[in-house]
C-alpha cells in the first residue's frame, strides 16, 4: 500500500477554489429569489392598481414628475421591498427542507455553511443589488431636482433630494430583511417559521419605532427626517446608522452560520466582534 500525501494550495489557489463556487452558488440563488412569485404577485398588483386609477380618473394627459418617480421609488423600498425580500429568501432558504433533498444535499461536495455563504452571496447579488439599481436612479434623479418646485409629499418646501447616508437606509433593510429570512429558515426549521418571522421583523421593528428617547433609532429601518417625520431624527448621524444597518446584517449572517456545528467557536468569536462594532456604531449614530 501507498501513502500519497496532498500538499496544501497556495494561499491565492486555496481562495479561489473556494470562492469560486461560492459566487457561481451565489448568482444562482440570486436569480431563484428575484424570480420568486411574490415579484410576479407584485407587478400584477402594481398594473391593475394602475389601470384602476386611469379607469377612474380618465386617461392620463401627461407622464409622471421626476418627484413622483422618486417618491414611488422610495415609498417602494421603504414600505414594500424589505418584506417581500424577506418572503423570497424565506421560500428559497426553505426550499430543501419543504421539497425533502436535505439528505440529497447533505451527500453532496459543499458543506452547509457553504450553501448557507452562497445563499447571503444570493442575497447580495440578488434583493440587495435591485435596491441599489433603484437607489442610483433616484440619486440621478435628485441631482436635477435639487431645490425646484416640484411638488412633494415628503415636505411643501422645495424638492431636496436624500443624501447617500440617506439613501442607503432602505438598500441595507432589504439586504437586512434578505438575511434575517435565512437566519430564520436555518434556526427554525418548520412549517410555521415564515409567518413567525415575519410577524417578529414588521411588529418587532414597529414596536423599537414607537418608543421614546433615542430608541428608535436602534430599530432597523429609516431614519432619514424627511421619513420619520420626528426632531429626534435630525439630532444622529445618518451615516452612523446606515453603518449601524451593515453591523446588523452582518449579525444575522452571523446567526445563520452559527447553526452548523462545525467551527461553532470560531462563529462565535467572530459574532462577537461584530455585535461590539455594531454596538459601537449604534452609539455612535445618536
Amino acid at each position: 500500500m501507498t501513502t500519497e500525501t496532498i500538499s496544501r494550495p497556495a494561499v491565492g489557489v486555496t481562495w479561489s477554489g473556494r470562492s469560486a463556487p461560492l459566487l457561481t452558488l451565489g448568482r444562482r440563488e440570486a436569480k431563484r429569489m428575484l424570480k420568486s412569485p411574490v415579484y410576479i404577485i407584485l407587478a400584477a398588483m402594481v398594473f391593475l392598481s394602475a389601470g384602476l386609477d386611469s379607469f377612474g380618473g380618465g386617461f392620463p394627459t401627461k407622464g409622471p414628475t421626476a418627484a413622483a418617480v422618486y417618491e414611488g421609488l422610495l415609498y417602494f423600498l421603504a414600505l414594500y421591498a424589505g418584506l417581500l425580500a424577506y418572503i423570497a429568501v424565506h421560500l428559497v432558504a426553505s426550499s430543501s427542507r419543504r421539497t425533502h433533498a436535505d439528505r440529497q444535499l447533505a451527500a453532496s461536495a459543499m458543506s452547509p455553511r457553504a450553501r448557507l455563504g452562497g445563499m447571503c452571496v444570493g442575497v447580495a447579488l440578488g434583493p440587495f443589488a435591485v435596491a441599489l439599481g433603484i437607489i442610483a436612479v433616484m440619486a440621478w434623479l435628485g441631482r436635477f431636482m435639487a431645490g425646484t418646485d416640484e411638488s412633494s409629499f415628503l415636505s411643501e418646501d422645495a424638492f431636496m433630494p436624500w443624501s447617500l447616508a440617506e439613501l442607503s437606509q432602505p438598500a441595507l433593510t432589504v439586504a437586512g430583511a434578505g438575511l434575517f429570512a435565512i437566519m430564520v429558515a436555518t434556526w427554525l426549521r418548520f412549517p410555521g417559521s415564515l409567518p413567525i418571522g415575519f410577524v417578529a421583523l414588521l411588529f418587532g421593528t414597529l414596536f423599537v419605532l414607537d418608543q421614546g428617547g433615542s430608541l428608535p433609532w436602534f430599530a432597523p429601518y429609516i431614519t432619514a427626517p424627511d421619513w420619520a417625520d420626528d426632531p429626534r431624527a435630525l439630532a444622529g448621524s445618518q451615516a452612523w446608522h446606515a453603518v449601524y444597518l451593515v453591523g446588523l446584517c452582518a449579525l444575522a449572517v452571523c446567526g445563520a452560520m452559527l447553526r452548523e456545528r462545525d467551527g461553532r467557536m470560531r462563529w462565535l468569536g467572530i459574532s462577537a466582534g461584530v455585535f461590539s462594532a455594531t454596538a459601537v456604531a449604534g452609539w455612535l449614530q445618536l
